[in-house]
């Protein structure tokens, strides 16, 4: 493995870009401390240089905050999001893939480490409306910037209702939204009629996982 000291290049100007991505982002953007003694441990068990877009996120932040808290990226971490970089492998559904993001009603985004597609570098996403993972045909850098200047209305618009931002406010740390009936059911399209409880969001992905199990079980 190599150094840390490899690792962070002096001359690398990545986190100068994305702090003008930020800057120029479509939705609400929170950029989340880190120290730098846990952005260089984050940079050194990804083992990749802060030249990279994942580098320079994982040395520079703990995470950033999106779309009022909608969407979280990992980074280095911080008590406002859950997980991290370097440690986001918490629950089976999550060994599917190289978790790089989650949004508030369970989904995933997952950068491919082999697992979905041996010859791609995409980030997949895990939609709860389906409970399978989703091509999303974007590298990671590629991910960010559609994070920070694409349509997000427009790709959740079946996931949304009228006040959400407000009902987002509500939410402590770590938490996402349970939503019955469930997405993934014909029942469940509808948004506006749905329940929508918090709680953490460790207990959505299990929910997630369980029924994805049963109904691979069932053939379904």
């Amino acid at each position: 493995m190599k150094d840390i000291s490899e690792l962070i290049l002096n001359d690398a100007d990545t986190w100068q870009d994305v702090q003008e991505w930020i800057g120029n982002a479509r939705a609400s953007v929170e950029v989340l401390e880190t120290t730098r003694a846990d952005g260089e441990e984050t940079l050194y068990r990804l083992q990749v240089t802060n030249r990279s877009t994942l580098g320079a996120i994982a040395l520079e932040t703990g995470g950033l905050i999106v779309d009022h808290g909608w969407l979280c990226l990992l980074g280095a971490g911080h008590p406002r999001i859950y997980g991290s970089l370097r440690q986001n492998r918490q629950h089976p559904l999550l060994e599917e893939g190289f978790v790089v993001a989650y949004d508030v009603v369970g989904g995933l985004f997952a950068l491919n480490t082999g697992r979905f597609d041996p010859q791609s570098a995409h980030v997949y996403y895990f939609a709860p409306d389906t409970l399978e993972w989703e091509d999303t045909e974007k590298g990671y850098t590629d991910f960010i910037d559609w994070v920070l200047h694409g349509d997000l209305d427009t790709y959740y618009a079946s996931f949304r209702w009228n006040g959400w931002i407000d009902d987002l406010k509500s939410l402590e740390p770590g938490q996402g939204l349970a939503v019955y009936p469930f997405l993934w059911t014909a029942e469940g399209k509808d948004m506006e009629r749905n329940a929508k409880r918090p709680v953490a969001i460790q207990e959505v992905w299990e929910s997630q996982y369980t029924l994805r199990a049963q109904l691979q079980e069932q053939g379904k």
